[in-house]
């Protein structure tokens, strides 16, 4: 709920953009995701076997839409990764780090060179210092960034005496996901010269090369893990997770990485344009204003449409009510122990199962300037109610 990127995304992005709008049914869920209100609204079908395609209960938060592995995620992943390729074309060249968005690939091979077809990156930045004058100095020719979900309700692998005390729940699960990353599952064979080599092998060619290797760890509100997090504002990571033994490439791999992006283009865009407002807006001043903004609309976004995509995988049985309004005890749902009873209306769900976009005055002035505030004061009566 109070995660930076998403705030600024659906409050204070300048709707003016045509960019940083969204469908009237994204930017309910998103916001309902934001404030931990039930996107599927009509949630007195749970009573009559509402279930995912996987046969699993699905809850009116809409999180088993994210964890479920029937739900395929390429389309999420992938526009994840165009979003971000997107930040980095126009954040990158400021930072003096690239000269040009030529410079950024997508899913490019040959970086591993027993392995010419493979592609281990999502994102691809080709480095030469040469060409740019005051250009940043790594130590690194390439960077490679690979997308990753995570989303689990089992405890995060840890040192309970030490970490579960010292970091959040969430923040475990995401450098879960780039341990996964960094040591992958497996290694592969080269087609034409039947050469086979490990896992660990593959990053150790690409730490070999002098390329950096950063996952992007996306959690199910949007959040990001500590290793992208360095590299993007300069935070402080977590501690390195504990690599098995026989995967000392992979440890390798996990401490290289450039960092604070964001602060290193503020920096340099005030000395080189002084006050000019680097998204055309007094709301997008900075370029790292910005680029939150276009990060949390990119995953909030990308996120409520998965979410929406799964409902048409719902199955269920309406028993013909015609009632518009139920007020359900708590004691009827998995969900937060402080709500006494909740407000529903039934039309919700079977508009998204017919491909239908239901409009509301609040939800249509999400695409005006002040739509984000209107649609916030609708769900926070929402929730005083609940409260009341």
């Amino acid at each position: 709920m109070l995660l930076e990127e998403t705030s600024l995304a659906l409050m204070t992005a300048p709707r003016l953009e045509p960019k940083n709008r969204m469908k009237n049914t994204t930017f309910c869920t998103a916001m309902k995701r934001k404030l931990r209100l039930v996107v599927i609204k009509d949630h007195h079908l749970f009573r009559c076997k509402c279930k995912c395609k996987c046969g699993a209960k699905v809850d009116p938060w809409g999180d088993h839409c994210l964890g479920c592995t029937k739900n395929h995620k390429t389309v999420l992943s992938n526009g994840c990764r165009d979003g971000i390729y997107d930040i980095f074309k126009r954040i990158l060249p400021v930072t003096k780090m690239i000269h040009s968005g030529t410079q950024m690939e997508k899913e490019v091979s040959n970086i591993v060179g027993t392995l010419p077809t493979l592609k281990p990156f999502d994102l691809f930045i080709r480095l030469n210092h040469l060409l740019t004058q005051g250009a940043w100095q790594v130590p690194f020719s390439r960077i490679g960034f690979d997308v990753v979900f995570i989303h689990s309700n089992k405890p995060a692998p840890s040192d309970p005496s030490i970490e579960t005390a010292s970091f959040n729940e969430s923040d475990l699960h995401l450098r879960e996901g780039e341990k996964k990353k960094f040591a992958r599952r497996t290694g592969r064979t080269n087609d034409i010269s039947a050469k086979t080599i490990t896992a660990d092998e593959v990053i150790g060619e690409i730490n070999d090369a002098s390329y950096s290797f950063i996952p992007i760890a996306v959690g199910p509100h949007g959040e990001i893990g500590s290793t992208f997090r360095r590299f993007w504002d300069g935070s402080d990571p977590l501690p390195i997770p504990n690599f098995d033994s026989k995967r000392p490439q992979a440890r390798r791999a996990a401490i290289r990485a450039p960092w604070d992006i964001l602060g290193t283009a503020d920096r340099r865009w005030k000395a080189d344009r002084g006050g000019s407002l680097f998204g055309g807006s007094y709301m997008s001043a900075l370029p790292s204003t910005w680029a939150k903004q276009q990060l949390g609309l990119v995953c909030a976004s990308k996120l409520a449409d998965h979410i929406n995509a799964s409902f048409n995988h719902l199955t269920y049985d309406p028993r013909g009510s015609d009632e518009r309004d139920y007020f359900i005890d708590d004691d009827e749902l998995d969900g937060p122990s402080e709500l006494d009873w909740k407000w529903v209306n039934v039309d919700f769900l079977d508009g998204h199962r017919n491909g239908q976009q239901h409009t509301t005055p609040a939800v249509s002035a999400s695409l005006s300037p002040v739509g984000a505030p209107v649609v916030l004061q609708e769900c926070c009566k929402i929730y005083l109610r609940w409260k009341g």
